[in-house]
């Protein structure tokens, strides 16, 4: 196993210096490159795990949880009146921002509703993200404490769709939406395929 570990660890550092030109590396393509993302707020600490990306989260009040389902890491608050999960789906073919459309978001919101087939009042939008796009997306289900307000940001890169998921029950949504903003909009993809 560390072997295997290692192998991926050295082919990740080789082939993370390659420049190939395409729509996801623009320095390479003449375009100018993304400016250099700054370190956390003085009040977040960045979570650098082995899973292609990393996101800021408060360093109080709230938790790190491992994976559950099919969530790469889940953050919790210590209420338990929010919480914000990463996943990520690979797809077969890499998105170019001019790819990122209204259709797009509307297809993100069918496959989310058929995973929640009881969501209601979903709203996309297509906003810009770094070099890129991203959808987010507003809806409200039934959960364990009662009405839940879900904010989804799915973001593209390369081969990679994150979906940075934001739950919160429905009357405190407010209360944590600056929070959970800056949280998904933290997320940085590290590794681009």
């Amino acid at each position: 196993m560390k072997r295997a570990v290692f192998a991926v660890a050295i082919l990740g550092l080789g082939f993370g210096r390659l420049s190939v030109v395409t729509a996801q590396n623009p320095a390479a393509a003449g375009q100018p490159a993304p400016a250099p993302r700054p370190g956390p707020a003085g009040t977040d600490q960045r979570f650098s795990g082995v899973a292609g990306f990393t996101i800021d989260y408060p360093k109080r009040d709230w938790s790190l949880l491992p994976s559950v389902g099919s969530a790469l890491v889940v953050f919790i608050h210590k209420s338990r009146e929010a919480l914000v999960a990463v996943e990520r789906i690979k797809l077969p073919v890499a998105l170019a921002p001019n790819d990122i459309i209204d259709e797009t978001a509307k297809y993100e919101m069918e496959d989310w509703r058929s995973r929640r087939p009881y969501a209601t009042g979903l709203a996309p939008q297509v906003f810009p993200y770094f070099d890129s796009k991203a959808i987010i997306i507003d809806l409200t289900q039934p959960g364990g404490l009662g009405p839940e307000h879900v904010r989804l940001y799915t973001i593209f890169r390369g081969t990679d769709k994150y979906r940075v998921i934001c739950t919160t029950t429905l009357p405190t949504f407010a209360k944590y939406k600056d929070t959970i903003h800056r949280m998904a909009l933290s997320l940085y993809p590290t590794a681009v395929e």
